[in-house]
């Protein structure tokens, strides 16, 4: 066999046009290169097509070979040797005939410019992010709770938002959304998460005012956004068809693009309106005009009607009826938000959909819920099952202890006595109290068959 230059010997491997000259001291089978090839390499296609033209011929350690099939970059060979892409040892490039090449690229180089103008739009960075201001916040509040607000590793933080693996999408788009509004910093699979200052006066504000201007900061941190908010300053914003084309004919958002923009928009501006945290009168579609309280002045909205004070939601599963209301207005809202949650229940959702999604995204957005049993009334039953499907932490109240399915009463449950004396205050306190167990322990108030369930993750 032939020697190398450091006096090692070395065997030829061939799959498909690729030729690789690998010491002999490492053990790699062409059948194996030819696997690793065809179902490990995901860019196969791309360097096979500049490959198969023998334009290279590899004297390469074993490292640097795992390092070469897993490059990215190969769209062509040379030009990738010459810009330094492949650091690698003993390269060797053969051109094949000079004439032959140019022929080959002048047939290609027209096509290509073609394809790259074409695509130039859809492979562009996105400049707005994917994900809501509300859900982009999942990746500040994890840092503030699991980890005191300190710099965390993606690989550590993903199981706190919810996902198994730091290279998935979902989780990448929310990484990216989180930088865009300026929340945190740091997007990738090995990425160093922080809470930025933003973030900081979002998730543990000193004052309502101050998560506010933060909500309002983080929206209009990106540029996009804000350029729409003062375009439709005092206006109603239009029809879907009309204001797509608007956002695609003003803004210049690419139109593959578009339906995603105007969708977290749309949703942000209803995050800010239930906080009050709207800095002008934008109108949404099919809606009237309110007045927005503009966190530029000293006015405090705390404890003031239909404004929401908390980021994390409390969903409350009960039957409707006149009794049943007073007790959520009296009883259940106060509670609840003494426990440091926002208090929702199915009769205050109007977002489009069906009721059942509606309810189902509001489970799934919600920290803990509350489910009154009273009565048995199926729907309850329904939403309750709909949440333990979920994975979510329920505790349950109830006017009687029969109503209680058995193999639900190991759970956290209150039962109250509505003719017994200060029934409601006693109830107020055991919902706050036991909301903040079940927030700080959520597994205690999980049946044990769903605990460990994954739910689309």
């Amino acid at each position: 066999m032939p020697e190398l230059a450091d006096g090692g010997v070395y065997q030829t491997l061939a799959f498909k046009g690729v030729r690789v000259r690998i010491p002999l001291r490492i053990r790699i089978s062409a059948k194996w290169l030819e696997f690793y090839i065809r179902y490990r390499v995901p860019t196969y296609m791309d360097c096979r097509r500049c490959l198969k033209l023998g334009q290279i011929d590899l004297s390469i350690r074993h490292t640097e070979f795992h390092f070469f099939l897993a490059t990215k970059d190969c769209v062509n060979v040379n030009s990738c040797f010459e810009k330094g892409v492949y650091k690698m040892a003993n390269e060797e490039v053969q051109r094949n005939d000079s004439d032959t090449k140019a022929k080959k690229a002048n047939t290609t180089k027209g096509r290509k410019s073609k394809i790259n103008a074409s695509n130039a739009k859809t492979t562009s960075p996105w400049k707005f992010p994917k994900n809501t201001l509300e859900d982009a916040l999942k990746i500040a509040k994890a840092l503030e709770e699991k980890y005191a607000g300190n710099p965390t590793r993606a690989e550590d933080l993903v199981k706190a938002v919810g996902f198994n693996k730091s290279n998935d999408w979902r989780f990448q788009d929310l990484l990216k959304s989180g930088s865009l509004y300026g929340i945190t910093s740091g997007s990738g699979a090995t990425a160093l998460v922080k809470l930025e200052k933003l973030g900081e006066d979002i998730v543990s504000p000193s004052s309502p005012d101050q998560r506010q201007k933060a909500l309002l900061g983080a929206f209009r941190n990106v540029e996009d956004f804000k350029e729409v908010e003062n375009f439709y300053k005092g206006k109603k914003i239009p029809e879907d068809e009309f204001f797509e084309n608007t956002l695609i004919r003003s803004f210049n958002i690419s139109r593959d693009r578009v339906k995603t923009f105007a969708e977290v928009f749309l949703n942000n501006l209803s995050f800010l309106k239930a906080f009050r945290a709207s800095g002008e009168d934008v109108v949404e579609k099919n809606k009237p005009s309110v007045t927005i309280i503009d966190t530029g002045t000293n006015i405090s909205v705390e404890g003031e009607s239909g404004v929401r004070e908390f980021l994390d939601t409390c969903f409350v599963m009960m039957p409707f009826g006149e009794w049943f209301d007073k007790y959520y207005k009296e009883v259940y809202i106060p509670a609840i938000k003494e426990a440091g949650f926002e208090p929702v229940r199915a009769d205050e959702l109007f977002s489009t959909g069906s009721v059942v999604e509606q309810i189902w995204e509001q489970i799934e957005k919600s920290k803990v819920l509350l489910a009154d049993l009273t009565g048995k009334n199926p729907n309850v039953f329904y939403e309750l099952g709909l949440a333990h499907a979920a994975n979510k932490p329920v505790i349950f109240t109830t006017g009687n202890l029969e109503d209680i399915p058995f193999d639900l009463r190991h759970l956290r449950v209150i039962e109250y006595e509505v003719r017994e004396p200060n029934w409601n205050s006693k109830l107020k306190s055991n919902i706050t109290t036991y909301l903040k167990n079940a927030k700080a322990d959520p597994s205690k108030s999980i049946p044990q068959p769903f605990r460990n369930l994954q739910t689309n993750k």
